[in-house]
């Protein structure tokens, strides 16, 4: 079962966490392997076990990776990488090639907002002996210059008091900054005055909000701007970058901060607008210098190192040790197949415990493999199908057949690219037959109607008999046939069974397969036809054990 060690963690709606703290509420951060678009999951599973064996460690400049030699790596081959054709895939972490490109980015979507609320809050102040209590009521504020706000606030702000008055402070020397600042800060509908080296105001409204993110060594980006748009993203980090950056040469940025959480905010924030962000973590003590300013370096200090140019990494051979491991290992399965992790602070896509890719198979090796010599010798030429039932005890063949099955030879076409006529032509005449498949999963769903699947001639009669099938779209992709028949350019259903339909579809996980193939059965329309909702499911929890039985 592929795995990471103790020190490796995953990206969640919550921020980064060690595997060992993932609970079964969180999201974690996915990439869609059809779209690279990046989508938060909830996990199908989260497993951990005593390893006290080898782990692969792969350690460059940009990654610092430690799995267990069958953890699916997601990437794509050097000659795949210099074509520009983004063909990821998963390779066995001990099946690594010489030299392969690891994925790094993802296409995010978020949440188009134009105004930002801050919410009420209650006032109090004398009238002769009472305190009477009024509501400020709520405020809307452009969200551009909201995200501006807080960008350069977290960077250089606080806010003390209590919750009766709060001061709101953002330092800021004059000069270019310090100008771009002000012309901010005017306008905001708060009254802020200018002091020696700050700008401050007071507002309880506003300071109640900003409390909530914390002082210096806790401060956080606000969960809402993590939802935002790529477009609304980059405001916010150009402006905590006046504040706490240095734009460098080459065109990159690095982010300089105390907060541990609010580097590994910078960090998600920078994978969501394009980016790539590596946190650093310095201990220097006294001041440092930024820019234009000094800043306190007696805690630990961050950076965040943004990646404009090389958003991906290579992976050398060279890179690779084998390492002793003695202690627990960690994963999660999600949907996509696809987490980001990270470990000491450099971040990747990796695969999960569940999705699988080789080039071996250990249950093919331990059933069909062993018949080849046999099979050859007698000069078959055909299929060969054998069942089988698989668990921690072995593997125990049920039935061996040449026949193709149904419904399996509909979902075995759904997975073949190449051309059916030739690739027969080839067998029968004992050519060397070129099969060529698309990778990842294909799924089937029965369509079927009364009285399959039963024989029961009285209700195919009433039910079923010449029932027309119809299409809500023209379209016919996984579309395969049962016992049907043409009437005048109309399918109708033919024979006494009951087995109208073959549904397909194909993906790149499970899930997405799934999907393909029940969108298809959306699209068909047949009285009284009915199906499973449930094909695939036990996949989630099957490939488990049969990765943790060495089987896959």
């Amino acid at each position: 079962m592929g795995c990471y060690d103790d020190k490796t963690e995953v990206l969640t709606g919550k921020g980064w966490r060690l595997f060992k703290n993932l609970s079964p509420d969180d999201e974690i951060c996915t990439l869609n392997p059809s779209s690279d678009i990046i989508e938060f999951q909830r996990p199908t599973a989260i497993v951990s076990f005593e390893h006290h064996r080898k782990l692969i460690s792969i350690r460059n400049r940009t990654l610092d990776i430690m799995v267990t030699p069958d953890h699916n790596m997601y990437l794509q081959s050097q000659q795949d990488a210099r074509m520009h054709r983004n063909n990821y895939h998963f390779v066995k972490a001990r099946e690594l090639q010489t030299q392969s490109q690891i994925k790094r980015t993802g296409i995010w979507i978020g949440l188009e907002s134009e105004y930002f609320t801050l919410p009420s809050v209650t006032l109090g102040h004398l009238e002769g002996r009472q305190v009477v209590l009024s509501a400020t009521g709520s405020l809307e504020i452009p969200m551009d210059k909201w995200l501006a706000f807080i960008g350069v606030w977290l960077a250089d702000g606080s806010v003390s008091g209590n919750r009766d008055s709060y001061r709101i402070s953002v330092a800021q020397k004059s000069g270019v900054k310090g100008d771009r600042v002000e012309g901010l800060l005017l306008q905001l509908p708060f009254r802020f005055s200018r002091g020696k080296n700050e700008f401050y105001c007071y507002d309880k409204r506003l300071g109640s909000y900003l409390a909530e993110f914390g002082g210096a060594p806790e401060k956080k980006v606000p969960n809402f701007v993590k939802q935002l748009t790529p477009t609304k993203i980059r405001t916010f980090l150009e402006w905590f970058a006046l504040g706490d950056g240095t734009l460098m040469k080459n065109g990159f940025r690095i982010f300089y901060t105390s907060s541990r959480r609010l580097a590994d905010d910078i960090q998600e924030l920078l994978l969501k607008v394009g980016r790539l962000g590596i946190v650093k973590q310095r201990r220097r003590g006294g001041k440092i210098r930024i820019v234009d300013h000094h800043a306190d370096a007696s805690r630990p200090q961050f950076e965040v190192l943004e990646r404009v140019r090389k958003l991906e990494s290579w992976i050398d051979k060279r890179d690779t040790r084998t390492v002793d491991y003695d202690g627990t290992v960690y994963c999660a399965s999600v949907k996509n197949h696809i987490m980001y992790v990270r470990r000491n602070g450099k971040p990747y896509w990796c695969g999960n415990t569940s999705m699988y890719w080789t080039r071996n198979s250990p249950l093919f090796e331990n059933t069909l493999l062993k018949a080849k010599e046999k099979l050859a010798a007698s000069k078959y030429v055909g299929y060969i199908d054998i069942n089988s039932i698989a668990n921690s005890k072995g593997i125990f063949p049920l039935e061996w057949t040449s026949r193709l099955g149904y419904p399996t030879i509909s979902i075995q076409m759904e997975g073949v690219t190449s051309d059916w006529g030739p690739f027969l032509s080839d067998l029968a005449q004992g050519k060397e037959a070129q099969l060529k498949t698309k990778k990842g999963y294909q799924v089937g769903v029965v369509v079927a109607i009364p009285p399959f699947p039963f024989e029961d001639e009285k209700a195919f009669k009433k039910y079923s008999e010449d029932a027309t099938i119809l299409f809500r779209k023209t379209t016919l992709n996984g579309v395969h046939l049962g016992e049907v028949k043409d009437v005048d350019g109309d399918w109708h259903i033919a024979g006494k069974s009951g087995y109208a339909l073959v549904l397909t579809g194909s993906g790149a996980s499970m899930q997405e397969a799934i999907n393909s193939a029940y969108q298809s059965v959306r699209n068909v329309m047949i009285p009284n036809m009915f199906y499973r909702d449930d094909i695939g499911q036990r996949w989630f929890k099957d490939v488990d054990m049969l990765l943790s039985w060495g089987y896959l």
